[in-house]
């Protein structure tokens, strides 16, 4: 389901957002909820940006909580990737991109990702009624169950007043072991 949001647009960069897993909790301007095996992941929509909750669902303890915003106290730009050891055995990794999208494809791009995501089950999606190319979106997934984990990526469209914009794409990966004879932690092709 697509959710209006009922706040103005702001003019936002995708320079000038930022990556955090110590942000505190943020307002929500709309919340999508999604049960995956053990866990429950929250997603906030934040206008143009958002934050991830996911909680153990037996004990509701904190296991993750991932801000991707424009904070004053943490200016941008996003990483491109990064990999950290959570509490509990789980292993976090988010790969991030950003890419203009000339003015001539960016209606097309932006109405092509709310049908995208639309269609799917786990996601939660949000635009701005008076600027139909301000989406953002997050699709949240199960995955493979020997990983014990979550999948969620994201897309935020952020349209330009001359035409055209940027797309900012995240994939984050929450898992609690590597799979078995893996030498390493990383998870090959996590690209957006």
């Amino acid at each position: 389901m697509i959710a209006p949001l009922s706040v103005p647009y702001r003019d936002v960069r995708a320079s000038e957002l930022s990556w955090s897993l110590e942000a505190p909790d943020q307002p929500p301007l709309h919340t999508g909820l999604h049960p995956v095996g053990p866990l429950d992941v929250e997603v906030r929509i934040l206008g143009a940006s958002h934050q991830i909750l996911v909680r153990t669902a037996d004990l509701g303890s904190l296991v993750c909580r991932e801000t991707v915003a424009c904070r004053e106290a943490a200016p941008g730009p996003l990483p491109i990737a990064i990999e950290r050891e959570l509490d509990d055995g789980y292993h976090y990794e988010v790969r991030c991109e950003v890419r203009e999208v000339a003015a001539e494809y960016f209606p097309a791009w932006a109405g092509a990702l709310r049908d995208y995501a639309d269609a799917l089950p786990g996601a939660t999606i949000a635009v701005f009624p008076e600027i139909p190319d301000a989406v953002t979106a997050v699709v949240v997934e199960p995955l493979p169950a020997r990983l014990a984990g979550v999948l969620w990526r994201s897309w935020h469209t952020y349209p330009h007043a001359g035409g055209g914009g940027d797309v900012v794409a995240t994939r984050t990966v929450l898992h609690r072991a590597p799979p078995s004879g893996g030498a390493g932690g990383g998870m090959p092709g996590l690209r957006p």
